[in-house]
């Protein structure tokens, strides 16, 4: 089962935020779970965070533009 499965049939978790990676083409090539956000926000070099609602929108239209590019 996809995550992009689990999200949509599961309910959203207050506080989980995620991290993503895309490629140049802006499709997405590696999606991770950050555990303490309050604590990786204060990193320099961290990354944008998203909730549970917005990743699930990340990853549809992902899944849109592969299914449009096969």
């Amino acid at each position: 089962m996809s995550l992009r499965t689990q999200l949509r049939n599961s309910k959203t978790v207050r506080g989980r935020r995620w991290t993503i990676r895309q490629d140049n083409d802006g499709i997405v090539t590696e999606v991770k779970m950050i555990f303490k956000p309050e604590e990786y926000i204060k990193l320099k070099a961290s990354k944008t965070m998203y909730g549970d609602k917005a990743l699930l929108k990340i990853l549809e239209e992902n899944y849109e533009k592969k299914k449009n590019n096969s």
